[in-house]
């Protein structure tokens, strides 16, 4: 299982908030994409991107562990982020 996850500062100008997503698969197949506004107005683009992947990272645990009650035990999870 693989986490792709990515934050910009600022983004949406209107409530000058943080727009964050991140993407998983299992192999090719995308298994969860998501994108929305940060709670909160982030002052650096590395704040942005660490509660980005602080949300990533309970995002593939509860589904790792979603797939494991369902019998299909995921050996890695891995996340990638661009900073």
């Amino acid at each position: 299982m693989q986490g792709f996850v990515d934050a910009d500062l600022s983004g949406d100008m209107d409530p000058s908030k943080s727009t964050f997503g991140y993407i998983y698969t299992i192999g090719s197949l995308v298994v969860i994409l998501m994108s929305r506004l940060q709670k909160f107005v982030a002052l650096s683009s590395i704040e942005a991107e660490y509660v980005t992947l602080d949300e990533a990272k309970k995002e593939i645990i509860w589904l790792a562990d979603y797939l494991e009650e369902l019998g299909k035990k995921q050996r890695e999870k891995i996340l990638y982020i661009d900073s």
